[in-house]
């Protein structure tokens, strides 16, 4: 019996330890700031309905439609 509670405990142990590890991890990790934002709206260009390089068009026009604020003359 005490055999299987040190194995219960040690797994605990175990998967407290990952879930701290990775709460660590997630909260040092960098995000996007103010300044990459600026940094991307400058680089889009004169026409920012125009796909841009890397993109096909399909897949330009789905990423506008998840900012139809942002690109709303471009998907009327």
């Amino acid at each position: 019996m005490k055999k299987s509670e040190n194995l219960l405990l040690y797994g605990l142990l175990f998967i407290v330890i990952i879930a701290l590890i990775f709460s660590i991890s997630t909260f040092f990790s960098k995000g996007y700031s103010q300044q990459d934002y600026n940094k991307f709206v400058s680089a889009e260009g004169e026409n920012k309905c125009e796909t841009p390089q890397g993109y096909t068009n399909e897949e330009w026009r789905e990423h506008m439609s998840h900012h139809p604020d942002r690109y709303k003359e471009c998907l009327t």
